[in-house]
């Protein structure tokens, strides 16, 4: 915990009371528990899962009389059951592991949570999604205080997943994202590699984000030498029904059968089938549903509705479908069999494909009472799917607001304790002072006391002009790289993340040359009103030299910097600049760097982000430059251009 600074005289004593309260509190609310790590028995067995889920089972499934080392295996059981699609063992194993729980004295609550997490897991395929998501919110709330960041981590990847079967992409982009970053940064590539390949699936579906393929190239880089043939078969599933989604049916076909290849090659059946199922659908959009009936019914008997009903419910449709399309008299019978699997739990929006599947299969052979009632049917599935998802949301906006709220609770503490110990100095300063004077000028109290007042106002006066920069009225280069050198301090003191960045303006000598230095002046001015109207608070933007600015900001790390970049350069492309014509053309370069435990000094700090302004410019300028961790764990420089 931080104390106090000794000082020479001995101020009263209250308000070091205070302060030490304070600090005491703001350290323990920081430090809470620290993170007890990755469970190891449950770390080989997802390692083991990346190549072939039955290898992970078997050593799952290894003797042992160690209480927690059943339990972990008990719950690593009920992961490989989970990706074989065998719902009824997965919840089989998550009871043996609860079992173990109630006999075990030396049980935790972490353990309980981490019970809890795979038991969402066991119910993905048969429970309802809403239901779930409910249930992983109330985990993440009790989860949070334990500090448990590896669970946490496992807890963002339910979220996903959940969130991506009821539709509700954003969302679900959003926690694909958190758990690729705790997958990388706790160096999980079961958690990071299944996130890429979401963010991969669903990267065409949204708008804005970089192109499907480079998110499976960089889960292929995180897997590197790893044969993971379970994984790059289902990264290779993925991009088939990517390339499906975005028109490229002969590309998707080959993917397909790629990913088939490995799934044969493990004898994953379960892969199998619902690879199979997915190319089934793109021979059907092809207008081949003859091959489409085949394949669908050569996979069938290895689809188990009480197992995993979507997938039973898929290749029912997908049979409907076909035979629809072939106007064949079957298709009735297919249809009843169908409704038969309609009260089995699936996402809302699979039951409403199903129902309207059998709708048109009754319309083409002239029920048309029967098909309305079935079109009602995917009516109300729809109905019900969005209410489950929009209560599910509310709990999740309501635990964002909890965290939200405990985060700003604890960064108050931090700011009440710095402005005590702010308040302490202070006051020692001023005891110091007023003593010399009493001292030094006691015979002439009231000329002194004149003159040591106007001497203080001009000082005021000459401090903030010699402080600011006479152009623009933003902080100069000594009151920017104060504030970096202070900030630069504290963040080391107190664990945050502290960000530095040099920006240039682009060409602007060639706009002294063209339009004058009047003009130049103007185009200085607006960029810095441009930093004061992108800027938070406690970030500080100063001038360091010429048409160079240095921002610092505290507590930021560098996806908050990327934002900065992206918002200064498109704020500045909008503002008319007198003496420019419209548009400007206007761009900037940025080099940024973060702090980490091995740089010392400020310094150090600046002279990364100065490289990294130069590499900008020497590719081709109105970019971001940062330094960045690659997936092995070595120093990578990363370069983000401006956005088109």
């Amino acid at each position: 915990m931080p104390t106090p600074a000794t000082h020479r005289s001995d101020p009263p004593r209250w308000p070091r009371a205070v302060a030490a309260c304070l600090l005491a509190l703001a350290s323990l609310a920081a430090g809470a528990q620290r993170s007890e790590g990755y469970p190891p028995e449950l770390l080989g067995i997802h390692d083991l899962e990346l190549e072939d889920p039955r290898t992970a089972l078997a050593r799952a499934s290894s003797a042992t009389d160690d209480a927690e080392r059943s339990f972990w295996q008990a719950l690593g059981r009920a992961s490989v059951h989970t990706l074989l699609e065998r719902s009824s063992a997965a919840h089989e194993n998550v009871e043996q592991a609860r079992a173990v729980l109630a006999r075990w004295p030396q049980a935790t609550p972490r353990h309980h949570l981490w019970l809890e997490a795979y038991a969402i897991g066991a119910a993905y395929r048969t429970g309802e999604s809403g239901a779930l998501l409910q249930r992983n919110v109330a985990l993440r709330r009790a989860a949070v205080p334990l500090r448990d960041v590896h669970l946490l981590c496992e807890v963002s990847a339910a979220d996903l997943f959940l969130l991506r079967d009821t539709n509700a992409l954003d969302e679900a982009w959003i926690a694909a994202e958190e758990t690729e970053r705790c997958g990388r940064e706790l160096m999980l590539p079961h958690l990071e590699t299944a996130a890429l390949i979401a963010l991969g699936g669903m990267a065409g579906d949204l708008g804005g984000k970089a192109p499907t393929e480079s998110y499976f190239e960089r889960a292929l880089a995180v897997l590197g030498a790893r044969t993971a043939r379970f994984q790059r078969a289902w990264i290779e599933w993925e991009l088939g029904n990517a390339l499906h989604r975005q028109g490229r049916p002969d590309a998707a076909a080959r993917y397909f059968e790629a990913a088939l290849t490995r799934s044969r090659e493990i004898d994953d059946r379960s892969s199998e089938a619902i690879v199979t199922l997915d190319l089934a659908a793109l021979r059907l959009a092809q207008g081949e549903p003859a091959q489409a009936l085949a394949l669908v019914r050569g996979v069938a008997p290895l689809l188990q509705p009480a197992e995993s009903p979507v997938r039973a419910a898929t290749a029912a449709r997908l049979a409907i479908e076909a035979l629809t399309a072939l106007k064949r008299p079957e298709v009735l019978a297919e249809a009843a069999r169908a409704r038969e699997l309609e009260p089995l739990p699936m996402p809302a929006q699979e039951r409403a494909r199903l129902a309207r599947a059998v709708a048109a299969a009754l319309a083409s052979q002239g029920q048309h009472a029967q098909a309305y009632a079935a079109l009602l049917r995917a009516s109300q599935a729809v109905d019900l799917g969005q209410q489950s998802l929009r209560d599910a949301q509310v709990l999740r906006l309501q635990a964002r607001y909890e965290l939200a709220r405990r985060e700003a609770e604890l960064a108050d503490l931090r700011h009440r304790a710095e402005a005590a110990r702010l308040e302490l100095a202070a006051r020692d300063a001023q005891q110091r002072a007023l003593w010399a004077a009493l001292v030094v000028l006691a015979g002439a109290f009231g000329l002194a006391l004149w003159f040591v007042l106007r001497v203080l106002r001009r000082r005021r006066r000459l401090a903030e002009l010699a402080m600011r920069d006479e152009l623009t009225g933003m902080p100069n280069r000594r009151a920017v790289l104060a504030f970096a050198q202070e900030q630069f301090r504290v963040c080391r003191r107190v664990g945050l993340p502290l960000s530095i960045a040099l920006i240039d303006l682009d060409h602007f000598k060639s706009v002294n040359d063209r339009h004058g230095h009047a003009v130049g002046d103007r185009v200085l001015m607006a960029f810095a009103a441009v930093g004061r109207s992108v800027l938070r608070g406690q970030d500080r933007l100063g001038r360091y030299g010429g048409d160079e600015w240095l921002l610092v900001m505290p507590g930021a790390g560098p996806e908050r910097i990327a934002q900065v970049f992206e918002r200064l350069r498109a704020v500045l492309a909008e503002r008319a600049i007198d003496g420019l014509p419209a548009p400007h053309g206007l761009t900037l370069s940025m080099g940024a760097a973060g702090l980490a435990e091995s740089v010392e000094t400020l310094e150090v700090l600046i002279e990364e982000a100065d490289r990294q302004l130069y590499r900008a410019k020497a590719d081709g300028r109105d970019a971001l430059c940062q330094p960045g961790p690659t997936v092995a764990g070595t120093l990578d420089e990363s370069v983000l251009p401006a956005a088109a």
